[in-house]
């Protein structure tokens, strides 16, 4: 900026030294970014990848215990779960069958009485 716009001299001045300031403050920036950039993301990445390594063996290394210890069950244990599981939702599914049939019919019959009192 040129110092003919302002006549004060200190004003002039301290404009001067805020663009020093800004200009200084931008190559400040600048230089953050840089080492950031270079340092200590690189740095970051690799521990959360390394985190990622670690709990993704801890995570199958659990899951092939579990299955060795499914293995090592007898099968009429297995057998009995998957039995239970199916007469289960065989169960459940009658009764829902029950629920969403006697409910129907309730419409229905409701709405034959309302017809027929019209």
């Amino acid at each position: 900026m040129s110092s003919s716009i302002f006549t004060d001299r200190r004003a002039a001045g301290l404009l001067n030294r805020v663009r020093d300031d800004v200009s200084r403050l931008r190559d400040d920036i600048g230089s953050l970014l840089t080492h950031a950039k270079q340092e200590t993301l690189p740095h970051g990445a690799r521990e959360l990848a390394d985190q990622a390594k670690q709990q993704f063996a801890a995570g199958s290394a659990y899951a092939a215990s579990r299955l060795r210890g499914l293995r090592s069950q007898p099968t009429h244990q297995s057998a009995g779960w998957v039995g239970g599981a199916v007469v289960a939702g065989l169960l459940a599914y009658g009764v829902y069958a029950l629920c969403r049939n006697g409910c129907c019919t309730r419409t229905t019959e409701g709405e034959a009485e309302e017809e027929i009192d019209v």
